[in-house]
């Protein structure tokens, strides 16, 4: 599944953002990651020859997020 094309993200995940510093560095950002984000990521550059970096993200334990927090921060 294609998330990103250059800052553009296209994936229907709101949790998946990209971030660019201006010196050749693209980060992808996974909020919340989920077991079902587990897996191998690829980052492609098309040139010729294509340049390509695999990573793979393992996610341990889970996301707990107190509903009390919740509230309490939507109040501040």
């Amino acid at each position: 599944m294609i998330l990103t094309i250059h800052r553009h993200v296209i994936s229907r995940i709101p949790r998946y953002s990209i971030t660019y510093d201006n010196s050749n560095t693209w980060m992808l950002h996974v909020n919340q990651a989920q077991q079902e984000d587990r897996g191998y990521y690829m980052c492609q550059v098309n040139t010729n020859p294509m340049i390509s970096q695999v990573g793979y993200l393992q996610v341990v334990g889970e996301f707990f997020f107190h509903h009390r927090h919740a509230v309490a921060a939507t109040e501040i």
